[in-house]
């Protein structure tokens, strides 16, 4: 890997100036917002998700700095926040954004603006499951009171509480959910932690139900 270091640190990792494409599934880590920006990066080619529409362009690498060709997506309708956020992601890889990158960070800055994302596993790794998300949570008992999504894998089960959370899913009370997940082993997970890593790969269905 052909990278130049910069003395940069952020978040406890060692950042380096890099010339090289940073390949793999990258998340929003900070600024920290529901749903995360997500990249996917593969040879030459990039996807980006912003929690509407989805981006599609080629990828390159000048210098330090990404370079991103004319970008294609699909055309849902945005509006408010999702709208935004998706205009700033747009922005950010319209701009040639500097690129910085450690073994599980990537940032990318343009101006004084900068982004950190998080090394994702390899989705294709995953085992796939489905699941039905209820649309209102229920309280549940962790280290303290909380609330817990509510979920089942066929509709003929009952609804059991989920004490973990979903990653890259932005949970809006009132709506019935089917995802397609991605489930990861998590190696010495803490006592209090799950020993499962659960990362929405796609919500299949939403519907409206109200408050039952």
């Amino acid at each position: 890997m052909k990278c130049l270091q910069s003395g940069v640190i952020a978040m406890s990792a060692f950042l380096i100036g890099c010339t090289t494409l940073p390949e793999g599934n990258w998340q929003e880590s900070a600024p920290m917002q529901n749903p995360p920006m997500t990249l996917d990066i593969q040879k030459d080619r990039l996807s980006a998700y912003a929690g509407c529409n989805r981006m599609f362009g080629s990828a390159k690498m000048s210098g330090e700095h990404l370079v991103v060709g004319q970008l294609a997506s699909t055309m849902m309708a945005c509006f408010g926040e999702g709208a935004d956020r998706e205009e700033q992601l747009k922005q950010l890889l319209s701009s040639e954004p500097q690129v910085q990158l450690s073994d599980t960070h990537l940032v990318l800055s343009s101006g004084e603006i900068s982004y950190v994302f998080e090394k994702m596993p390899d989705m294709s790794k995953g085992l796939t499951r489905f699941i039905y998300v209820a649309p209102e949570k229920a309280e549940c008992m962790g280290v303290a009171p909380m609330e817990c999504l509510q979920i089942r894998e066929s509709e003929e089960e009952p609804w059991a509480l989920h004490f973990g959370n979903i990653e890259g899913f932005d949970f809006q009370e009132g709506n019935a959910y089917r995802l397609r997940i991605k489930e990861f082993d998590v190696p010495n997970p803490p006592a209090d932690a799950s020993s499962k890593r659960w990362i929405l790969d796609l919500i299949v269905e939403t519907e409206w139900v109200g408050n039952e």
